[in-house]
């Protein structure tokens, strides 16, 4: 196959996306992988503080990074490599706001790339899936992986390209852009364009919503084009972050509704991350069973744990704020 890209994965030290503290390059040339780079990154000054919810997730601490580079000082190697190059990302909307933000940071020389989105080609791809997260499609593929190291995520997101290709009998990451109806993302020094591909949710916004009244909720900006636009969200479990009812005022304030049960309207169940993990060991609870059966049927329905919901949340911060 003559398939050439890169694939990267940023981890970051807090919500910041300038405050990288990894970063990975897989290169992979006619489908193969040739070659694998990593970097253990300082962040900036100004961002050098760890959250803990960060460190939970990559397990990366202020000790690791202490003594290495920041990433202006290791741009010179990354550069070349992908200059003038397909860059693959698993949702390449959080990646790729981390490199624009860093090049503003350090004022970098920016490369002329078009990149991709592995989300957005897995959700033209593989149907009946709980949730498209990079962790899952991986595991659905076969892929024993350590999800949040870098190295890692970037490897296994390179394959879930090519598995795409396989699966649509494409040559060419250009071929599949073509059947899959994607539009490949810009980024140069005079150019910015998202990746995106044409209504990923076609279809999910039938059967009845059940809005939230909104003068039970506080007075915040309703985003006609939010993340949550026109999807129908239900919570279960027990969110740590956040009461139920402040995580429903943000899905209706990013353009969502909210529903208490599951029904063919349903768009995504958000589960606590205890339960979250008692659901991934096959403890069914009434709302997971019922979320299933209408997977199975053919909704576009996913089930995500509160570390999702937030990072959908993160990500709409800042791009906005961007």
């Amino acid at each position: 196959m003559a398939i050439d890209f890169v694939s990267i994965d940023f981890e970051t030290a807090n919500e910041k996306r300038a405050s990288v503290c990894s970063v990975a390059l897989i290169l992979f040339e006619d489908g193969r992988i040739t070659k694998e780079l990593e970097w253990i990154i300082s962040p900036p000054q100004h961002l050098n503080y760890f959250n803990p919810y960060n460190v939970q997730i990559h397990g990366i601490e202020e000790s690791d990074v202490l003594g290495k580079p920041e990433f202006n000082e290791v741009w010179h190697e990354i550069y070349p490599l992908i200059n003038h190059r397909i860059l693959v990302a698993h949702n390449a909307s959080f990646d790729i706001s981390v490199l624009r933000q860093l090049l503003d940071c350090y004022d970098l020389d920016c490369p002329s790339i078009e990149f991709i989105c592995t989300c957005n080609v897995a959700r033209k791809t593989w149907d009946k899936q709980i949730n498209y997260t990079l962790k899952n499609i991986g595991n659905n593929l076969g892929y024993i992986f350590n999800h949040h190291d870098a190295h890692d995520d970037a490897r296994i997101c390179g394959q879930i390209l090519l598995d795409a290709c396989k699966y649509h009998c494409c040559n060419s990451v250009a071929e599949l852009a073509e059947k899959i109806g994607l539009k490949k993302g810009i980024l140069s020094s005079n150019k910015y364009r998202p990746c995106s591909v044409s209504d990923p949710y076609l279809g999910l916004r039938k059967g009845k919503f059940e809005r939230i009244e909104l003068t039970e909720l506080s007075p915040e900006c309703i985003e006609a084009g939010g993340i949550f636009s026109g999807r129908c969200v239900v919570f279960t479990g027990t969110l740590i972050s956040m009461t139920r009812h402040t995580a429903a005022q943000k899905v209706v304030s990013h353009g969502g509704y909210v529903s208490n049960t599951i029904n063919k309207g349903t768009n995504l169940l958000v589960m606590g991350v205890q339960d979250f993990a008692r659901f991934v060991d096959n403890k069914q609870s009434s709302k997971t069973k019922r979320a299933r059966e209408l997977i199975e049927k053919g909704q576009q329905l996913e089930i995500i744990d509160e570390n999702e919901f937030l990072r959908l949340l993160f990500q709409e911060k800042q791009e906005n704020e961007y």
